[in-house]
Parts: C-alpha cells; structure tokens; sequence
C-alpha cells in the first residue's frame, strides 16, 4: 500500500512542475475585485457555497474525512513529506502525524478555497494541488474555472480539462464514493464533450461515462446542484448531436428530463448565475433562442460574491447581447 501511495505521490509532484509551466490568462482587471481571506472564510461560507460545497475546511472535518477514507490520509500525509521542500511555507505539515496538524491544514486549505473566491485561479491550483486530495477540490475547481470561464485558446482549454481528469482518475481509487472527485472527473469530460463533433462525442466513450456517473451522484444525493445542472447541460448536449429520437433511445436523453433538472436547480439556488447561464446554453442547444434569452435576462441585476459568479455574469451578459 505505502509503495503505491508513494508512486503517486512521485508522479503528481513531476505534474506539478509541467503545471508551473503554463501560462494562465488572469482574473480579468475590469470585474469585481474580491478580497476573502482564510481568518474571514468561515463568515461568508454559507453564502458564498449555499451549502453546496460541503463543511467549511476545520480540524473537525479533516479528522472526519480521515476515517471514512484512510487511504486518502495516508496519500496525503505521504503526499506533503515530499512537497515540503518545494513548498518551505507547508512544512511544518509535513513533521510527525498529520492528524497532530489538523488547525493548520484547515488553514491552508481555507487560503486555497479564499484564492479562489477571490478570482486566483492560478494560486488556488497550485496550492490546492501542494496540499494533496482535500486541496484538490478547491485547486481542481478553480483549474475548470480557468478552463471554462477565462481560457480562450480551445487547446489550452482541453489541456485544463484533460489534467483535471487524470488527477481526479489518480485519487478515485482511494475514495471511489466522494462527490466531489467523481464530479470532477465527470465535469471535465463533459466539458471536453461540448466541443466534440456528433462523431468524436459518440466515440469517445466519456459519454456513458459522464452520465453513469452523475446518475450513481444524484441517487447519493438529489439535490447535487452542481451534478443537477451538469446533467442537465449534458442531456441538452446529447441531443444536439445525436438528435432526438438516438439521443432518447440510446443514452435516455430527453427535452422534458433537461427542463426538469434545471428548473430543480433554479428551485434550489434562484440567485445563482450559473445555472440561468447553463440552461440558456441548453435551450439553445435544442433551438430555443427565445427561452434562452428570456433565462440571460434573469441575471441582469444580479451582484456576484465571488469571482466564480462575475464570470459567469460577464459569460452571461456576453451571450445575451449576442442574442439581442
């Protein structure tokens, strides 16, 4: 077991040194600055997460998640002893057992997830990714952010996106019922799957995939917004390619399923922009500008929290007036 932790622990470490030679697009200067720090997190974490990104990073949590998935600690305590000397400001985590470091990980981890509400994806990445798995969910979030919301050259993009798969692929094993890497993995290949035509999509294989895995999510727990709104992004997908009647037949796609999984989500977080923005891109997928137009609408007005949430309302906007 130890051999087999330490061997990833070797080959993330090699793709973390590929990562920092990348270049990141930044946060753009024109949008709403945000200023969250991991002392003030845990004031603004009910609004800034609506409940939807689990319990804020404490000791607490981390002692919770340790016995529910061993191997993932082990991983992860491995995983920082050979950080430490690229990271000299994380290894103090790295002395004795990590359970004896919890207050401290939680901070760190509270520092990733405040980069990222503050529009540092780039930082966010690379430190979630320093911390090992629980660093992950905030780390691989903002790289799909990076990916979707600010990258704008369509190689670099899959890149992101194809990076943010293979890392969750690594962990999984170690943790094959937590939502937050399944959704991730199915996040990714669904994203890549927007820009595939009818005939790479139905090849790929991520599409089975993808929905095997947001169905055995929403069975965990129906009200996954995030897996709830992807869904539903991905049935409108499917029909798009693959037309109706393949569509319904084949992967259990239907119109009237998209319309129900969305208007769940709007139910559960009407003031979130993105899920008016990803049925709109859906209603369009299925030729209904007008619907669409309608959902782009409802944003106006809107005040973000969040530099996740000014993107998508500049996505929004952007989409809307070229509609208009």
């Amino acid at each position: 077991m130890l051999k087999k932790v330490l061997s990833l622990v070797i080959f993330i470490t090699a793709y973390s040194q590929v990562f920092a030679e990348q270049t990141w697009q930044s946060y753009p200067e024109n949008l709403q600055p945000f200023s969250y720090t991991e002392q003030d997190l845990a004031d603004h974490w009910p609004d800034l997460t609506d409940g939807f990104r689990g319990p804020l990073p404490t000791a607490e949590s981390l002692r919770a998640d340790a016995e529910r998935w061993p191997e993932m600690y082990d991983f992860s305590q491995n995983h920082l002893q050979t950080v430490a000397r690229f990271h000299p400001d994380l290894a103090s985590l790295a002395d004795g057992e990590l359970s004896q470091s919890f207050d401290a990980y939680a901070r760190e981890l509270r520092r990733a997830w405040a980069l990222l509400f503050n529009g540092q994806f780039r930082e966010a990445r690379d430190l979630g990714l320093a911390l090992g798995p629980a660093g992950y969910f905030p780390g691989l979030y903002a790289q799909a952010l990076q990916a979707t919301l600010i990258e704008t050259d369509e190689d670099t993009r899959r890149q992101l996106l194809e990076e943010v798969i293979t890392l969750t692929e690594d962990i999984m094993p170690m943790a094959p019922d937590h939502p937050m890497i399944r959704f991730g993995n199915a996040y990714g290949k669904a994203r890549i799957l927007e820009n595939m035509s009818a005939s790479e999509a139905m090849g790929a294989g991520y599409t089975s995939e993808v929905i095997d895995t947001l169905e055995a999510l929403l069975e965990d727990d129906p009200d996954n917004i995030y897996a709830v709104t992807l869904f539903g992004g991905v049935q409108s997908g499917i029909i798009e390619k693959a037309g109706s009647l393949i569509a319904r037949l084949t992967y259990g796609a239907k119109e009237s399923s998209m319309e129900d999984l969305f208007d769940k989500a709007m139910q559960m977080s009407p003031d979130y922009p993105g899920v008016y923005f990803e049925y709109a891109r859906a209603k369009l997928k299925v030729d209904e500008e007008k619907e669409a137009l309608a959902l782009l609408k409802k944003t106006q007005g809107m005040n973000a929290i969040s530099a996740e949430e000014a993107l998508l309302l500049r996505a929004s906007n952007r989409l809307r007036q070229s509609l208009e």
